[in-house]
């Protein structure tokens, strides 16, 4: 649209394809004009099948804002990446680059020349250690996922790793936060956990999401992949148990009890994710944990959490950053907006074209 700036976002996960359309202002700050979410159900594609549907969905998407093409910043889903933790010694900065070159070819499991790469510095200072965040991505990949959001019309600015999108805007949203967290991210294949201390980062991926729960119900109901995803959408909560009343309807009941199952099997990889943090990276137990992701927008599950975690537990929002503007669409998308817009936020952060509100 000719004079009017806008700032496209888009997150591909393992089956969902979210975008967000951003508006500079006037004063500087960035708001969230619109925002769209498509799944992508399909249970084992192979990479072509998968790149084919991601161009389809993103058109779709496109021809309801009404845009042909656009500039665009995306995420690629963090079981696509290799990421890892190094220390460094305190440096001078002009040598940082070189030595992390130098750590990028011993800890990147496949040769320099296939990957394409990047690092992020986390905490230090003069007289500190600085933690970096090597993530690397096979070329053939990229170039793969890149063709394919081209072809829906889309012209790629910036490039980033969805957990590591997660991780600044936590650190944006949440920057009066002090104490040891884990961001519990709940996708379709996987969860990711983040756990973020001041200077301080490590994460994990736990193979249970949102597609685990759907693969247990098609086979206790004997249905199809996407038959089970939209019973789960529509009326899936996750069974407290205890002195809490079962729902009157049998099925609803005994998908509840499914969800929960799942749910607990999360849980224990948390603990046990605590645990590991605590002894082999010397951190902190988290004395918060903060829940997104599609898979959260699950009724009670953040009562789940609460009840089962050793410490409290928040939704994940990226509103402070950039609040929807109307009615309409606060009421249409709230809890997919507050679940899963997190890294799309940053993502249009990346522009730099104003300052944040």
């Amino acid at each position: 649209m000719p004079g009017v700036a806008r700032i496209f976002t888009l997150n591909l996960g393992s089956q969902a394809i979210s975008v967000g359309d951003f508006r500079p202002q006037t004063g500087g700050g960035l708001v969230l004009r619109d925002y769209k979410r498509r799944d992508l159900v399909i249970e084992s594609p192979g990479e072509p099948v998968r790149h084919a549907h991601i161009t389809a969905t993103i058109r779709e998407i496109l021809n309801e804002l009404g845009i042909k093409s656009a500039n665009v910043n995306y995420a690629v889903a963090g079981q696509s990446v290799f990421a890892r933790f190094v220390k460094l010694p305190s440096v001078e900065e002009e040598k940082i680059d070189r030595i992390i070159a130098f750590e990028a070819q011993q800890n990147v499991p496949f040769p320099i020349d296939e990957v394409v790469w990047d690092y992020q510095l986390v905490g230090g200072g003069a007289d500190e250690q600085v933690q970096v965040v090597l993530v690397a991505i096979k070329s053939d990949l990229l170039e793969g996922i890149n063709a394919a959001v081209e072809a829906a019309g889309l012209r790629p600015m910036v490039i980033g790793v969805a957990n590591m999108a997660l991780y600044n805007a936590f650190r944006y949203n949440y920057s009066d936060v002090t104490d040891s967290s884990l961001v519990v991210d709940i996708g379709a294949r996987t969860t990711n956990l983040l756990f973020i201390e001041p200077g301080k980062i490590f994460s994990r991926s736990v193979p249970i999401g949102g597609s685990s729960v759907t693969t247990a119900l098609a086979k206790e109901f004997n249905e199809p992949f996407a038959a089970a995803e939209t019973r789960k959408r529509e009326s899936g909560f996750v069974s407290l148990g205890g002195a809490y009343a079962d729902p009157s309807d049998a099925d609803v009941a005994r998908m509840s009890k499914i969800i929960r199952s799942t749910m607990t099997r999360l849980h224990a990889e948390i603990m046990r994710s605590i645990s590991h943090y605590r002894t082999q990276q010397q951190g902190k137990a988290p004395a918060r944990i903060y829940l997104c992701g599609a898979a959260r927008a699950c009724r009670t599950c953040a009562s789940f959490f609460r009840r089962n975690c050793r410490c409290r537990s928040n939704s994940l929002t990226p509103c402070a950053m950039s609040p929807s503007p109307t009615r309409r669409m606060r009421e249409r998308s709230r809890d997919r907006l507050i679940f899963s817009a997190n890294s799309l936020v940053w993502l249009c952060a990346r522009s730099r074209v104003a300052q944040w509100n």
